[in-house]
């Protein structure tokens, strides 16, 4: 794919990096890179680069997604973007003021109050104190921490911290964000209401850097992506071409990907209080081996305010519920059934779910909000949707059934089930393929042309 585009005038630019690179020597002595630094020379030895020969333009007001394995140098970029780092090679000039939320609150005193924090972080975002004086209370009212502002941020829990940190670095009303993993922070309630900051922003016409694996949001939130493999740029383009060329190459054997039967994540305990069946891993050895059954699970529902959460997910073949289904091409009816928890007073969530292959490709997926379904819930935000698939034309394989709950426009998620179940398909058939695509035959004695 075509690295550059086509040339933009400057005014319309919010960053231009020309032929970046940034290069480490892991092996040299801080004496030696003291003196480097001082007489600005280079460092003997062999240099790791962490980036090179890295050329970007993002236009005022785009959403620009960066992927790429570990060590791609995702994080290097960042940084020399936000000026936190200092290229070895190439220039890249940057129009607007900056917020990153790389390490939240990495400047904060532990020993200092939030409030005090507040004053002294602020001025390296850009606000003078008049300014956080004005903005305070705005401030504490986002992060909801009440009157632990004017306690040592020591005693802060986790969450509490990353909501002021955050509450800080997106008050400043950035030209341009950067975001590095998740489009959102903390748990629970605040998880949707920094995602709605940040999608508000957007809208806004902030410029935005979002780094992420999760290819689903990047495609979903980004009008470009940049695709960066050692270091070196490999694509930049539509976010749809990239991803599916990002995902291609995954495919093709990439280091990163997975062995069947790697652990997978499932919710975590602030994102489902309910226990999920556990993910599956491989296949068992002894295919006599008898499956285990999802069992039900009873626990009220969530009262955790501008939330939801998967409650329980089911899995079941021609009626049979287990975390392990077997079948033949062609046969039985597939159900997988979503049990969710909701504050009311949020939007209707979506439901959604995914076919994925060992190699952590999705082969299929399945969303409420694309098939115009709207979910349904009591008057205690609780639900259960359902997705139903007659004969499966699936052929002989593994497939991973996974499972989520997102908000309304389905580019937050909530609360996510991966590989929750195993559906194994068994076919005696020698021909190759994953799908039996519908088709018709026409035959004839003669040739057509005849």
């Amino acid at each position: 794919m075509n690295l550059s585009d086509a040339p933009v005038h400057e005014a319309a630019l919010a960053i231009e990096a020309v032929h970046l690179g940034k290069a480490y020597r892991p092996n040299a002595s801080p004496a030696a890179r003291l003196r480097a630094a001082l007489l600005g020379r280079e460092i003997p030895g062999d240099s790791f680069w962490a980036l090179r020969d890295v050329s970007l333009q993002v236009r005022k007001g785009e959403s620009l997604g960066l992927i790429g394995n570990n060590g791609a140098g995702k994080s290097t970029l960042l940084q020399l973007l936000c000026g936190t780092v200092t290229p070895t090679t190439g220039t890249v000039r940057v129009d607007g003021r900056v917020a990153a939320l790389l390490e939240l609150g990495a400047g904060f005193n532990p020993d200092f109050s939030g409030r005090d924090n507040v004053l002294l972080n602020g001025p390296l975002l850009g606000l003078g104190r008049a300014q956080l004086l004005e903005q305070m209370d705005s401030i504490i009212e986002f992060s909801g921490i009440g009157h632990f502002i004017d306690q040592p941020v020591k005693t802060y829990s986790s969450g509490m911290f990353v909501r002021l940190a955050f509450a800080l670095a997106t008050s400043v009303e950035p030209d341009i964000l950067v975001i590095d993993e998740a489009l959102s922070v903390g748990d629970g309630g605040f998880a949707r209401k920094s995602f709605d900051r940040i999608l508000a922003m957007k809208e806004r016409g902030t410029t935005i850097l979002f780094c992420s694996h999760s290819l689903y949001q990047i495609e979903a939130f980004c009008d470009r992506v940049l695709w960066l493999h050692e270091g070196k740029a490999m694509a930049v383009g539509p976010s749809h071409a990239v991803v599916r060329d990002y995902t291609l190459f995954l495919a093709g054997g990439s280091p990163e990907v997975p062995a069947p039967g790697a652990p997978v994540a499932v919710p975590s305990a602030e994102e489902s209080a309910a226990p999920l069946s556990a993910p599956v891993a491989a296949p068992p050895a002894d295919p006599e081996a008898p499956a285990p059954v999802a069992t039900p699970v009873t626990q009220p529902g969530t009262a955790t305010p501008g939330h939801a959460r998967i409650r329980r997910v089911v899995t079941s073949l021609d009626g049979v519920a287990s975390t392990r289904l077997q079948m033949t091409p062609g046969q039985g009816t597939l159900r997988v059934s979503i049990e969710f928890d909701s504050d009311p007073g949020i939007p209707m969530p979506t439901a959604g779910m995914t076919f994925e292959l060992a190699n952590t490709m999705i082969l299929s997926s399945v969303v409420s909000r694309t098939d115009k379904v709207m979910l349904e819930r009591d008057a205690q935000g609780r639900g259960t949707a359902t997705i139903e698939f007659g004969p499966l034309a699936l052929r002989k394989g593994d497939y991973y059934i996974g499972a989520y709950l997102g908000n309304e426009n389905a580019i937050h998620l909530y609360s996510e089930a991966a590989r929750i179940a195993l559906l194994s398909v068994t076919d005696p058939r020698p021909e190759p393929g994953l799908v039996d695509l519908p088709h018709t035959w026409r035959v004839e004695p003669g040739h057509v042309e005849d």
